[in-house]
């Protein structure tokens, strides 16, 4: 069972619920809901019959529930109308087709790093995240060690991180593949995410990975947005 207290509202114990799914849970049974939300099993079946009947979920017939269509219809119409969306996507791209390699936008959410964007034009990898997909932080990967940096209490190992302006890692999540993350800001200079490139490790040697923080500056620059502040990373 979670050790946080689940919270009183109805909408927010609904919501909990569904926060409760992930690429790695993709299915779950009633008991393991409620052993995770903490909250007693005949509250979470109220609760799953009202997802079930707004389409938010699916009841299976082994008994486990999973994400319904209208996450579906919410995700293709915060799609069509994300102003961050239709902004990041066109250098996702331009990136991607620039350094020959797969390029990737990742935000926190929760304890997880959620793929906003990618462009899968040079390397379609069964192993990447799709868009719309997360893991677990802890599951590290360059993107995940850079979201922890900037959204963590401060220690050395973040503060090195940001002042160096990026990470690589290699292998973390796949021995096969290397990969460098940057950090992204509004042009006000507020967080957003990070910036992902990956490959091949046989491929990629760390400087040809930090040669491809330009180009990623300089695409995301013609979109408004900065990898590289004046006044340094933070």
């Amino acid at each position: 069972m979670t050790d946080t207290k689940p919270p009183s509202g109805v909408l927010d114990r609904g919501l909990l619920l569904l926060s409760l799914f992930s690429m790695g849970r993709k299915r779950l049974q009633l008991r393991e809901l409620a052993e995770l939300s903490g909250l007693d099993k005949a509250t979470a079946l109220r609760l799953l019959k009202v997802l079930v009947q707004w389409g938010f979920l699916e009841k299976n017939g082994d008994g486990a529930y999973s994400p319904g269509p209208a996450n579906l219809r919410l995700s293709s119409i915060f799609k069509a109308t994300s102003n961050l969306m239709s902004r990041i996507e066109p250098p996702i791209a331009r990136i991607s087709a620039r350094v020959e390699q797969t390029t990737s936008f990742f935000i926190r959410s929760g304890n997880e790093r959620t793929c906003l964007a990618r462009d899968h034009a040079y390397q379609d990898f069964r192993y990447f995240i799709d868009v719309g997909g997360s893991v677990s932080l802890d599951e590290g990967g360059a993107a995940a060690q850079l979201l922890f940096a900037y959204t963590e209490p401060e220690t050395p190992a973040y503060a090195a991180t940001k002042a160096r302006g990026y990470y690589i890692s290699r292998g973390e999540r796949n021995k096969h593949f290397a990969s460098i993350a940057f950090p992204l800001f509004e042009s006000d200079g507020s967080f957003l995410g990070a910036i992902a490139i990956t490959g091949m490790a046989v491929d990629l040697d760390n400087e040809t990975l930090i040669s491809f923080r330009e180009v990623a500056h300089a695409e995301m620059a013609m979109a408004g947005f900065e990898v590289m502040l004046d006044t340094g990373d933070r």
